[in-house]
């Protein structure tokens, strides 16, 4: 086949080289993206006389053809999707087919194809993570009464609500929704129009291109436009970000999973066993999350090494981009789908009977002595005192009297049981930031309220994504 620049080329490529620099296998992903660009590319030229209306139509047709034959059928042995779509346009649609690439450059192309992904990987992204949301608020309202440990350093530390810990968690991702939401953006403006790099030798009408394409700017600079891939570093940022919320939570599933913990019950359905020991019920899919982790902030650590020494406008080193950004979106997407299913089939154990010898009080007892009188470092040491005394004759807090209380401190009085009922623990963290009952539910009440907005916020999101059918009327009329 012959390449679109075989008039400088008079060799035949090195078939290595034909091999090395293919990326045809990676980027056909992007064919309608670029299918649509073409098309907005139309209008473009149409608009400033280079095509009529006659010839404009048999492109369109054209371009309908190309984009039936990618999808069914096995391509190969093009360059890259670009040179798949010129050449078999101007095989449908004639050699007039051949003006679609006025004043346009592969450099800008790419962009555009990149961008409308980037922007639909965004939407995509921030709806999964909507649904993840949503999973994690109504396990949280599932078990608002169920307490549990909380853990730091992994040691017990104090009594928390179930829906508190989850919520935490909710707080992270919605975090993640609003940076996607700040990559779309990032993506939202139209390249086309900067070509190699110093911009289009014709007078293309950007705003119409920009309005057909749905973007809601245009870049103002044609040699920052072909090298900028910040908007790539922006989702692959986020979605490593988003990764590694994933991971903690994953991390806190395993532990918690476990006999020695015994704080959450995971259904069969997402766990695996042993190819020896038949007892195992293994958190496989957790630990592939962690394990993805890994791959998606590596990487964020390709694409920053790949973008760091190049030179001012287009390289071919970023033909690279694409498989970086592409790997770390997909694994990304899928993360979130499979924990969300996963969130669906979780239940909590309250402590219970579990927290006697776990001393998991024992800040409320030191915040109940200062209530009393006591200086907060002075009833510290007085509640280790009180805890190595039930170490040592293997009693638990409940058990000690109030004569034994009085002589590690005269402001022990008979509210001291009240002290270290469990619920109480819960409901004496007053802040609203804190895991008191109140608290809980008033921020499970603003956490539904969130999504509600989130809804709408994907929904306007979506509205700026074009859409093939549509385009095509547009461009029909």
């Amino acid at each position: 086949m012959d390449k679109i620049w075989k008039g400088r080329i008079q060799k035949n490529t090195d078939r290595l080289v034909e091999e090395y620099t293919n990326s045809l296998d990676l980027d056909k992903k992007l064919y309608l993206y670029d299918i649509m660009g073409s098309m907005a590319y139309l209008g473009g030229l149409r608009s400033i006389g280079i095509v009529d209306r006659v010839t404009s139509d048999k492109i369109l047709d054209g371009l309908e053809k190309v984009k039936y034959y990618i999808e069914t059928h096995s391509v190969s042995g093009y360059e890259d999707i670009h040179s798949l779509v010129e050449n078999k346009l101007i095989e449908y649609a004639g050699p007039e087919a051949k003006k679609i690439h006025t004043g346009r450059s592969r450099n800008d192309q790419v962009v555009v194809d990149e961008r409308m992904y980037a922007k639909d990987a965004s939407y995509t992204l921030v709806t999964n993570l909507v649904k993840l949301q949503k999973s994690l608020v109504d396990l949280a309202q599932k078990e608002k009464d169920c307490i549990i440990a909380a853990y730091t350093h992994l040691q017990i530390a104090q009594p928390v609500l179930a829906a508190h810990y989850l919520l935490s968690f909710f707080e992270k991702f919605s975090r993640d929704i609003e940076g996607f939401s700040n990559c779309f953006n990032a993506s939202d403006s139209l390249p086309l129009g900067a070509a190699a790099c110093t911009g289009s030798g014709f007078a293309l009408d950007r705003e119409l291109m920009a309005s057909l394409l749905k973007f809601s700017k245009q870049d103002p600079n044609s040699m920052d436009t072909v090298s900028n891939r910040d908007f790539i570093l922006d989702i692959i940022y986020c979605c490593s970000k988003t990764m590694l919320h994933l991971s903690q939570i994953s991390e806190d599933f395993v532990v918690y999973s476990s006999h020695e913990f015994s704080l959450i019950e995971i259904d069969e359905a997402f766990c695996t066993g042993s190819s020896i020991m038949p007892q195992k019920k293994n958190p496989d899919l957790l630990e592939l999350t962690r394990a993805r982790s890994a791959v998606v902030a590596g990487n964020l650590t390709q694409a920053l090494m790949l973008l760091k020494g190049l030179p001012s406008t287009y390289n071919r080193d970023l033909q690279e981009d694409k498989e970086i950004l592409f790997s770390a979106v997909e694994r990304t997407c899928s993360s979130i789908a499979v924990f969300t299913r996963l969130l669906e089939n979780i239940k909590f154990k309250p402590l219970g009977e579990r927290i006697k010898g776990t001393f998991i009080q024992a800040t409320d007892v030191a915040d109940y002595l200062v209530k009393k009188g006591a200086s907060f470092r002075d009833s510290h040491n007085i509640v280790g005192k009180l805890v190595g005394h039930c170490i040592q004759n293997n009693i638990d807090l409940k058990e000690l009297s109030l004569k034994e209380l009085k002589e590690f401190s005269p402001y022990f009085d008979k509210y001291y049981y009240d002290s270290i009922d469990i619920g109480n623990c819960i409901d004496s963290k007053k802040v609203d930031c804190g895991t008191s009952r109140k608290s809980v539910l008033k921020n499970l009440a603003r956490a539904q309220e969130k999504l509600e907005g989130w809804k709408d916020e994907a929904e306007k999101l979506k509205e700026k994504i074009p859409q093939y059918e549509k385009l095509k009327r547009e461009l029909n009329l």
